[in-house]
């Protein structure tokens, strides 16, 4: 009998909670993935920051928390924690720079003012300074390097990021949160009630519809630049594979995205494993 792979805690952390990207991890190398687990399991770790805590500045606390972690690990002071102590290894060794992992950090105070988006651009902005930029250090960590290849990562997480968006609206919506852009809401005439209470009615559609719209094109783009991306760092950007097969389960449900069909959409991994092995995403 062959013993099944004991996953280190930061590879299941990932698994349980980010399937999509503990997914597209399997097809870096060996040798690379479990820094991808590393760095997805401190992502984890800090975009999680809202939902643990009751008030806002236990909020900030926590992610003041991380920032004193990573300034001690600079200093050679690793604190016990499952998820400290391997990003301490990949920091010591030079193959992240803690001022990348403070972008991400600094990105989820956002998360805790519990306002939604004046408009696209300010949505765009909290995308890219997080899946985006995600995207681009887990790219860097499969030894992609240079603007050109950078800057495909971080179109890739980006595309990622705002099908993302929509896909949490059920959960978002439990909790009184807002992440569309107030502008648009109020261009479709569409009530806070409407969104927390998950009604399907066609200004949401409609609203949805937009937003989907222009995920896709955000995936066309990412595509056009795929080619700048290296082989060997594919992996940080097939979300973009899983996303595209997420919008087709929303523009099948009609653009609700209320639908089961569309919020229990499991990754596409046979259309991820194709791509990856034609290099491309």
């Amino acid at each position: 009998m062959t013993d099944t792979p004991t996953l280190s805690y930061c590879a299941d952390y990932v698994r349980r909670n980010d399937k999509d990207r503990f997914l597209c991890s399997l097809f870096a190398t060996p040798e690379s993935r479990e820094s991808l687990f590393t760095l997805y399991a401190f992502n984890q770790e800090v975009s999680k920051t809202r939902e643990m805590v009751s008030e806002t500045m236990l909020g900030h606390i926590r992610l003041q928390w991380w920032r004193d972690t990573l300034s001690e690990i600079e200093q050679g002071k690793i604190r016990k924690h499952e998820v400290v102590e391997p990003l301490a290894v990949l920091i010591q060794s030079g193959r992240i720079n803690p001022p990348d992992l403070e972008i991400l950090i600094s990105a989820r105070e956002f998360d805790l003012v519990d306002k939604a988006p004046a408009n696209q651009a300010e949505l765009d902005h909290y995308i890219d300074q997080t899946s985006g930029h995600l995207a681009v250090m887990a790219a860097e960590l499969l030894g992609a390097s240079g603007a050109d290849a950078k800057h495909a990562a971080r179109l890739a997480g980006n595309a990622y990021g705002l099908v993302g968006i929509l896909r949490a609206m059920v959960f978002h919506g439990r909790a009184k949160r807002l992440y569309l852009p107030q502008d648009r809401i109020a261009h479709y005439e569409v009530g806070q009630g409407d969104i927390f209470e998950f009604r399907k009615t066609d200004a949401i559609k409609a609203l949805t519809r937009e937003i989907a719209e222009l995920a896709q094109e955000r995936i066309r783009e990412a595509r056009r630049h795929r080619k700048n991306l290296p082989s060997r760092a594919l992996a940080a950007a097939l979300p973009v594979v899983l996303a595209d097969g997420y919008l087709r389960k929303l523009s099948k449900a009609g653009f609700d995205p209320f639908s089961a069909e569309f919020g229990l959409a499991r990754p596409a991994s046979f259309r991820m494993t194709l791509n990856a092995m034609l290099h491309r995403y």
